[in-house]
């Protein structure tokens, strides 16, 4: 193991195996149903990425993206190219869930996710870059080893990796609204054990709402760039404050480019610089810090 990467304790260890086995089981619930058609041969559930350490932050998205499996021509990424483990040949899901080395091997990955060369960066961002990287710089945190700023983890509220955006699939909405979903995320939540929760992107915030376990302030804009919206909020389960982004880095953050201006005249691709995404990580860091009155790094 790498020796940055600091083991789970043994109790740790057997939360984070039962919470695997959990999603393999649902993947393979979902390998049987009519979106059986979506779900990547021979991929794996991601439950989290990143090097758990003591009130870490978490940052929350949809779901692990099929590029953390597949390389651009459709094949599947072995061997040096591997993001996360993948299955043996001809293995089926279920001897996987029984075999307890893959299963330990399956959570190595994920604690050195961002520590091995083979990062989604056009996602996450490099170490000191843009992208999400480069907003929690400004909050004053990382997704990578650092002495000076917090450690960040990222999950996602469903732990299946799909051949399609999860946008692109009409059932989605059914996906997140099942009992295996909501359970899930909540106890990824009591796993991860965050000091403060980021999520990303406007329907998970709506989403959450709607529940008794987390509650947000109105949404309100970042200082110079309008199209920006946030809301803070706090989830009680745990008793941490909860940044909910109205902007994801799939958008703002990477996609938009200069053909959108917000009402200031101001291109959304200006949004995406490492400056601008470092200014925006700081402002809501002070927001934080005034509503509830803590230092959060």
């Amino acid at each position: 193991m790498n020796e940055m990467i600091k083991p789970l304790s043994p109790s740790k260890a057997e939360q984070a195996k039962s919470l695997l086995k959990r999603a393999i089981r649902y993947q393979a619930e979902l390998s049987k149903s009519p979106l059986a058609h979506e779900v990547i041969d021979r991929a794996t559930p991601v439950v989290w990425f990143g090097n758990i350490s003591s009130n870490n932050w978490v940052t929350i998205a949809t779901n692990p993206s099929s590029k953390e499996f597949l390389d651009t021509d459709g094949t599947l990424l072995l061997g040096k190219k591997s993001r996360f483990y993948v299955s043996e040949f001809g293995a089926s899901l279920e001897d996987y869930e029984k075999n307890d080395s893959q299963l330990e091997s399956t959570i190595e990955m994920y604690s050195s996710y961002f520590e091995r060369d083979t990062t989604y960066r056009s996602w996450f961002g490099k170490k000191n870059g843009a992208k999400l990287e480069g907003f929690l710089n400004g909050m004053g945190g990382s997704l990578y080893s650092t002495h000076n700023k917090k450690r960040v983890v990222h999950t996602d509220f469903f732990p299946i990796p799909t051949k399609s955006q999860m946008s692109r699939i009409r059932s989605k909405g059914n996906l997140f609204e099942t009992q295996f979903a909501k359970d899930f995320i909540r106890d990824t939540l009591d796993f991860l054990s965050p000091s403060l929760i980021i999520v990303l992107g406007k329907e998970h915030c709506s989403r959450l709402a709607l529940g008794n376990e987390f509650s947000f302030n109105n949404a309100k804009s970042i200082k110079g760039f309008p199209d920006a919206q946030y809301q803070i909020g706090f989830y009680h389960q745990l008793g941490v404050p909860v940044v909910g982004l109205h902007f994801k880095p799939s958008e703002q953050f990477i996609g938009l480019g200069g053909s959108k201006v917000d009402s200031n005249g101001k291109s959304h691709g200006s949004y995406a610089t490492k400056s601008a995404l470092n200014f925006m990580g700081n402002e809501i860091k002070e927001e934080i810090m005034e509503v509830f009155g803590i230092a959060i790094n």
